[in-house]
């Protein structure tokens, strides 16, 4: 359990909060309050939203890697063809996790350069903060069709199958 102190110095910071704010852009945003996650759907617009969702005691916040027109509009009711026309564009994020370090960092390792090795050129990569990684590449990095589909409307089998 985070104390309410820390997390509110942290999500003050100005720089945090305006980078939230950029990564939440066309996406669903959902804060977790300790163990337990809010309202959905739910979007962060404003960097003040961050704070008072801080202060309600908000430890984190998770961010969709689907792209969305409007995240206000998802429902579970929703049917593929209806989330098709509401999603705009996903990221690709492979989590490496592993309960031994070294073995997920040599299998970041080694996605990454299977990555480089098909010409992926937008590749991240960042501690998860436990015993793994995050491995992301933005959904403009991939083509608009693949085999006269288009890409948007690949999700969730397109990054299933790329993790395969």
């Amino acid at each position: 359990m985070i104390p309410l102190n820390i997390s509110l110095n942290y999500y003050k910071r100005s720089d945090i909060q305006e980078e939230i704010i950029a990564n939440s852009k066309d996406r669903e945003v959902v804060a977790k309050f300790n163990e337990n996650f809010g309202k959905r759907p739910d979007v962060l617009r404003h960097t003040n939203d961050i704070l008072e969702l801080a202060k309600q005691g908000a430890t984190s916040f998770h961010a969709s890697e689907e792209l969305w027109r409007n995240p206000l509009q998802l429902d579970t009711s929703l049917r593929k063809y209806e989330l098709d026309r509401l999603r705009i564009g996903w990221d690709l994020v492979l989590d490496i996790d592993c309960g031994i370090f070294e073995y997920s960092r040599e299998a970041a390792y080694l996605v990454i350069q299977a990555l480089k090795f098909h010409n992926v050129k937008s590749i991240s990569c960042k501690f998860s903060g436990n015993k793994g990684f995050h491995i992301g590449v933005p959904f403009e990095a991939f083509p608009d069709k693949i085999r006269n589909e288009e890409t948007k409307n690949l999700f969730p089998e397109a990054p299933k199958r790329i993790a395969l």
